[in-house]
């Protein structure tokens, strides 16, 4: 069983955007603001007190979110902007994959790594992260 842990949202201006929730949602940062070495993104979290609600990522040139972003682009979202990810939590990383994996669907892993990602092929194109519950 999967529960929600918080969602990703690419985005062109790190600054503007952490501005952005601020001021219209209310939230503020969680912790600090810290890059990612595997997907190649600056991120802050954001959310109320100290749980955290939202991811917000700017990627770098080399980051494959870029070519994401890249590919939506169009006339209403210049900057091709918007939901990246979702995490969930789950008791059993493992056994939730092979339940995935069994039933046709396309798990990534990273040797050591405690999480997972379900490919967005298998999902209604919504990369998934699977988390173990802390």
């Amino acid at each position: 069983m999967l529960s929600l842990k918080n969602y990703t949202v690419a985005v062109h201006d790190l600054d503007e955007a952490i501005e952005n929730h601020s001021k219209r949602f209310g939230m503020q940062k969680v912790g600090d603001r810290g890059f990612n070495d595997v997907g190649k993104f600056d991120f802050q979290a954001m959310g109320y007190g100290d749980a955290t609600l939202l991811l917000l990522c700017q990627p770098t040139d080399e980051s494959p979110i870029a070519k994401l972003m890249s590919e939506r682009q169009n006339d209403f979202n210049p900057h091709g902007e918007g939901m990246y990810l979702i995490a969930y939590e789950t008791d059993d990383v493992d056994t939730f994959c092979k339940q995935v994996e069994e039933n046709g669907g396309r798990v990534t892993r990273i040797p050591g790594a405690a999480n997972a990602w379900v490919h967005p092929t298998s999902s209604h194109f919504v990369l998934m992260e699977i988390l173990p519950k802390s």
